[in-house]
């Protein structure tokens, strides 16, 4: 076996490309070092402190939900109910502000990781596919979220001096970037160092041989969509937090952004490969091309076509067809 599939299988976010054998994660890291190369020349102001500081707010939002979405699909499955999630839980936040004040915050986050558990319920012990199952579970969160309130909901102003937490600085850096980076961590040394991250690679790779080597698959499969539904209740909060607002709609946008910030960073859709430290570049990535594309100009409607079109190379390069026989 060579030297490079050795690292890879001690690395899995260093996983090998298909193109020129480069690894994923550094590939992705081209692919930003480039993007940010391009805007800086077709806009000076690119570089400066205020855009750096938004693009550095979209990155946390976005690599929040991107975390807890690579959870799902390092295990080979998907999860299409973030959004749905991020949706209800801005409502949650609104509506408890002003009854429980700081309490609504981990009130939504319970919110967000109970949707977690059924998703990982209905998948691995009903044996429902995870693109069904998230994909019913989604269309209930959002229908629920229109129960609770079919306008959308300020911020009571009692809330504004809490939520002036999330919108504040520290040391110069918004805090809402020290939360994105604090979130990181938490996955970061959950994938690393514990039995059940470890076990969420493993699952991806194959199940099967996990399953005989004694890992309780669909305890891992619960947990791994418990994580995506924490993450993405995080990422709830945080945009609902910086709009001082929730409506059922809030994280539409969220499912395609989040399975793009997972595949742009490397991390393989048929599981297996990838992980936390591709999903933050694929985050920055992200978030420097739809801030870029605003910067220097392109059309609105001409920039969802260049995300799906990024998204089709990326999984172009990362999925591994070895691992099915029929592509479908």
């Amino acid at each position: 076996m060579s030297n490079k599939n050795e690292l890879a299988k001690k690395r899995p976010f260093l996983k090998v490309s298909k193109i020129g054998q480069v690894p994923a994660l550094y590939f992705s890291l081209g692919m930003l070092l480039f993007f940010l190369l391009v805007f800086s020349i077709g806009n000076p102001s690119f570089f400066r402190k205020y855009n750096l500081l938004t693009i550095g707010t979209s990155t946390s939002i976005l690599l929040a939900v991107g975390l807890g979405q690579v959870c799902a699909i390092l295990t080979g499955g998907i999860d299409l109910s973030v959004g749905g999630i991020m949706s209800l839980v801005s409502v949650v936040f609104m509506v408890t502000l002003d009854k429980f004040g700081a309490g609504a915050i981990p009130i939504s986050i319970a919110v967000g990781v109970l949707a977690g558990v059924l998703n990982g319920f209905l998948n691995a012990k009903l044996r429902i596919p995870s693109f069904i199952t998230t994909l019913g579970t989604g269309g209930i969160f959002v229908s629920i979220s229109y129960m609770i309130s079919a306008k959308p909901l300020s911020a009571p102003s009692s809330s504004y001096e809490l939520l002036d937490i999330i919108n504040g600085s520290s040391l110069g850096i918004k805090n809402i970037m020290i939360m994105g980076i604090v979130i990181f961590l938490f996955y970061f040394v959950f994938q690393k160092y514990t039995k059940t991250g470890r076990g969420i690679f493993f699952i991806g790779s194959n199940e099967r041989m996990s399953w005989l080597s004694g890992l309780d698959v669909s305890k891992i499969r619960v947990i791994a969509f418990t994580l995506s539904g924490l993450g993405a209740g995080l990422a709830g909060i945080m945009l609902s937090g910086t709009l001082y607002s929730g409506y059922p709609t809030m994280g539409n946008v969220y499912v395609l952004n989040s399975i793009a910030t997972v595949v742009v960073g490397g991390t393989a859709m048929t599981g297996g490969a990838g992980g936390v430290l591709n999903t933050l570049v694929g985050a920055l990535i992200l978030s420097v091309i739809n801030n870029g594309m605003n910067v220097v100009g392109i059309d609105v409607y001409a920039q969802q076509s260049f995300l799906g079109l990024l998204i089709i190379i990326a999984v172009a390069i990362s999925f591994d067809r070895s691992k099915l026989t029929i592509i479908k």
